[in-house]
């Protein structure tokens, strides 16, 4: 944008250069008339006219009328008696010196009118030509900038874009340099405004203080692709001239962007069909008309012959591909598919061509081309597509030759059989077919075994049926058999033509084989596949077994039972039922879980590992395997009279189970349907797996955070502790020049004090690191007493925690110990502190010390005893794993689960161990066990 100042500077010098032409040009005038004045003796207004011509032409219409009105003056005063004056003699001159300013006066419009639609054409030419080079958007707007400057002197231009489609394009700004500052708010609204209504919006006429801002939107194929946005100078209403310019500025950058975009949208589509031609499978070559020339040669071409394009720049040039006839002659140029689409039009379709690769080798090609017409219909290019066929068709040939050879053998296999006469009618099946169904010869005459097919395959059957014998061909084709124990079977029935040595059909022969397994395996592979896709995209353990439970019913089951392990026993997960009639049965069924150590199927199977199939489940059966009356009656309201149960196992773990059930009106449970139902179990209980894994990584995640958040917490305060004492002996110093002896036990007391935790801290987790490195820290065993050391950590720790009641029991007789003492000292403040971080203020903490016999060994115990905030039962089995911190606490108490890992670690290498009791609320106690005397290994 320019600034204002220099545009001013700018209009002055201009006004400044017009001024002194028109003097040059009134000095010019003025020199010449007098040199003339001496032959002609006559006025001379041609040469002053002459003069203004000039001036309009070249200097517009103000300098030609100031030039006008000089000159007018210059002829009175210089060339009009009274000579030197401004008076006039007479009434002659007058008229003169007055047709001679009106003269002027027009000369000077029409001229100057003339010269500036010049200008303006110079302009709007120069536009077009910078538009015309204009490729994309940020160049439209660039010379959009530099035009409008020029030609309205808009000191800031914007174009705006249409990005999207329909309703939901949206408008952005194209800046035309990457360093282009933000737009004013009022020019975005105006854009916005133009882009919404797609009619120009100009300012409001007589509005106080609004800018000349003005919005025009830009047209393309008849819709809006944008608006030019632009701020006028000044503060008065637009011209009708402005208005004009500002409307062929438009005109113009919209057949620019249109143009742009077509170019972008053409290079998009352009780089989508390299894309698609470079992935396609077959190979594609497309030559141009009229001079044959190979356009384009995709990879699968090249990989399909062998060999690269061969340069082509006639049809003639084809004869060096290597196509030939089946007597091994070359295929002539012209008979080529492609050049038959060239020079012919013609359309080939799945043609067969022997080829030789370039390498040598023989294949088969199907080949397909076609003509590329323009719309006066001219041929302009043409486009074939090929395919190596050769092992298909030898595959083909093969099966065909082995269809040939077994066809009288296949017809006549032990499967079912049927004759026809010629319409169809009479059917006389063999015993096959009554033995499957169950049908009685009767029942089966006429059309009677029609019955015996799925309603749903009936009128197919009958169509194809018809149209066979309408056609007189051999048919095929796939239905269910309802069977004599109530089942359907599918089969794939084959019927085919007799005739006679002349060919007059006599009747018909078909066969039907059983398809039923392969059908099934489809289902199954279906089923599974879908139950993979979806299982897969489920990352939570209650949607997992909500996606499990609608995957199977009514797939395989009625309805569906789910028991998951958990750290309390078996819980009863999921019931699912699609009749919402059932939800009162299918809420008892969900109160009934199985019960710990009894003999129900669930508990078996999950004992066992070993999925359970009972094909009857009866009356008796209810009774064996409910709990109450009330489980009872639910389920015999369902009634199921099959059920099959699978374990829910991933990584050798069995992580729950699953109950399939069918009532009537369905096949009972078969062996097949168990093993569908176990490789769905392995499924499902990967599945379980994998978000129960993502569960503990979630939770490691925030462990980690937590543990490195302690660390930091924990490493500061004996940090902030030696910061504090040191200053404090230092200002002591300062001020006295000297410390009391009693400041300096007490200061350096609880420095070493401070550096001893930090030192256990970093202890702690260079055992952690060794025991990551499989490295087992060494212990310096000494005869310690584990009362006075515990007494001795109570007291740091009493002294630290006076809002806490420390009280250490021991007893009178030292209990000692072969110990570490370091370490396990570091044990002991382990637990004070965790029972005083986890205990409310004035809470009570126990500790007692005492020696106990154990099979024989003597053990020295000590236990920590608190009243707060206790540990989940859930939390208990894992609560020595490392980082691993209860539920109740993450988040509210910082920690760095570590402190218990560390002290069972070093427990476990004093061949001791730790022990832990809680009640959620009530408080724990954590039992350490050394035995007295090291083990015998070391």
């Amino acid at each position: 944008m320019t600034p204002v100042p220099a545009r001013s500077q700018a209009r002055a010098v201009s006004w400044l250069r017009a001024m002194l032409s028109v003097g040059v040009l009134l000095c010019v005038c003025i020199l010449v008339s007098r040199s003339l004045a001496a032959l002609t003796h006559s006025i001379p207004f041609p040469i002053f006219l002459a003069g203004i011509m000039a001036a309009a032409w070249y200097g517009g219409l103000w300098p030609a009328l100031g030039l006008t009105v000089l000159a007018t003056l210059a002829l009175d005063i210089l060339f009009i008696h009274p000579l030197n004056s401004l008076a006039i003699s007479g009434l002659g001159e007058a008229v003169l010196l007055g047709t001679f300013s009106v003269v002027g006066v027009l000369i000077s419009t029409a001229a100057g009118t003339l010269s500036e639609a010049r200008r303006r054409a110079e302009q709007l030419q120069q536009l077009t030509e910078a538009l015309s080079r204009a490729a994309t958007p940020a160049d439209i707007a660039g010379v959009a900038r530099t035009q409008a400057l020029a030609l309205l002197r808009a000191p800031l231009t914007t174009l705006w874009v249409l990005q999207g489609e329909g309703a939901q394009a949206t408008g952005h700004p194209v800046p035309a340099s990457p360093s282009e500052p933000p737009l004013p708010d009022a020019l975005a609204t105006l854009a916005r405004q133009a882009l919404r209504s797609g009619a120009p919006v100009w300012p409001e006429r007589g509005a106080p203080g609004a800018p000349r801002g003005l919005s025009l939107p830009l047209r393309g194929g008849g819709q809006v692709l944008g608006a030019l946005a632009l701020l006028l100078p000044g503060r008065a209403f637009p011209s009708p001239r402005q208005r004009r310019l500002a409307l062929a500025l438009a005109d113009a950058c919209g057949i620019a962007l249109e143009r742009a975009l077509l170019h972008e949208r053409l290079h998009r589509e352009r780089r989508l069909l390299d894309a698609v031609l470079a992935q396609a499978p077959v190979g594609i070559i497309v030559a141009e008309a009229p001079s044959s020339r190979i356009v384009l040669y995709n990879d699968a071409a090249e990989r399909i012959l062998g060999h690269p394009a061969i340069p082509s720049e006639d049809v003639s040039h084809y004869a060096r591909y290597g196509g030939y006839h089946a007597d091994g002659s070359p295929v002539a140029a012209e008979d080529y598919p492609t050049a038959r689409a060239l020079l012919r039009g013609e359309q080939v379709s799945n043609e067969l061509m022997r080829y030789r690769r370039g390498d040598g080798q023989d294949t088969l090609l199907e080949i397909s081309a076609a003509p590329v017409r323009a719309p006066d219909g001219s041929i302009t290019a043409a486009a074939c597509v090929f395919e190596d066929v050769a092992e298909r068709q030898s595959a083909e040939q093969r099966l065909r030759s082995s269809e040939e050879r077994y066809r009288q053998l296949f017809e006549a296999a032990p499967q079912i059989i049927w004759t026809n006469r010629t319409d169809g009618s009479d059917s006389h099946f063999n015993s096959r077919w009554y033995t499957l169904t169950g049908q009685t010869l009767e029942q089966a005459r006429s059309y009677g075994w029609q019955q015996a097919i799925h309603p749903e395959d009936r009128a197919r059957l009958r169509a194809q049926r018809e149209e066979g014998i309408r056609q007189e061909r051999a048919y095929a084709v796939e239905f269910r058999v309802k069977t004599a124990q109530g089942g359907y079977r599918w089969q794939l029935g084959r019927v085919v033509p007799l005739r006679d040595g002349a060919g007059v059909l006599e009747g018909w022969l078909g066969a039907a084989i059983d398809i039923h397994e392969r059908k099934r395996a489809e289902a199954v592979e279906r089923f599974l596949a879908e139950a993979s896709a979806v299982l897969a995209r489920s990352l939570d353990e209650r949607e997992t077994l909500e996606q499990a439970t609608r995957l199977l019913v009514p797939e395989l089951a009625d309805w569906c039972v789910v028991d998951l392990n958990t750290p309390g026993g078996l819980e009863r997960a999921a019931v699912y039922h699609p009749d919402p009639s059932a939800a009162a049965h299918v809420e008892v069924l969900r109160r009934h879980p199985p019960r710990p150590g009894s003999r129900s199927p669930v508990s078996e199977v999950f004992r066992t590992g070993q999925a359970r199939l009972v094909e009857n489940y009866d009356d008796a059966a209810y009774q064996a395997t409910v709990s109450s009356d009330e489980h009872l009656s639910a389920v015999r309201a369902m009634a199921p009279h099959s059920f099959l149960m699978v374990p829910l196992v991933a990584r050798e773990q069995v992580l729950g189970t699953i109950t399939l059930l069918r009532g009537p009106g369905r096949e009972r449970y078969s062996g097949e349907d168990l093993v569908l139902a176990q490789d769905f179990g392995q499924r499902c209980g990967l599945a379980i797996d994998n978000a129960r894994l993502l569960t503990k990584l979630q939770r490691a995640l925030r462990t980690r955070d937590d543990f490195l958040s302690s660390v930091a917490h924990d490493l500061r305060n004996p940090l902030t502790v030696i910061k504090m004492r040191a200053e404090l002996l230092r200002t002591e110093v300062t001020k006295r020049g000297s410390i009391v002896p009693e400041r300096l036990t007490s200061a350096t007391t609880r420095i070493l004090a401070a550096t001893e935790e930090m030192g256990s801290m970093i202890d702690s987790l260079l055992d952690l690191v060794r025991a990551e490195m499989g490295q087992r820290p060494s212990l310096r065993r000494t005869k310690v007493d584990l009362g006075a050391l515990a007494r001795g950590v109570a007291a740091d720790q009493q002294q630290a925690a006076q809002r806490h009641q420390v009280h250490v029991h021991t007893p009178e007789t030292p209990i000692l110990v072969s110990l570490d003492e370091i370490r396990v000292r570091r044990i002991v403040r382990n637990l004070l502190l965790n029972a005083v971080k986890y205990s409310p203020e004035g809470g009570r903490i126990e500790v007692r010390v005492q020696a106990r016999e154990e099979e024989g060994s003597g053990w020295a115990v000590l236990e920590v005893q608190d009243t707060g905030l206790g540990i989940p039962a859930r939390d208990l089995p894992h609560l020595f794993e490392r980082f691993y911190r209860g539920e109740n606490v993450v988040g509210r108490i910082p920690g760095t689960g570590i402190g218990l890992f560390g002290a069972r670690q070093i427990a476990e290498l004093h061949g001791g161990r730790i022990e832990v009791k809680s009640v959620e609320g009530q408080g724990s106690t954590f039992t350490l066990w050394l035995p007295q005397e090291p083990p015998p290994s070391e």
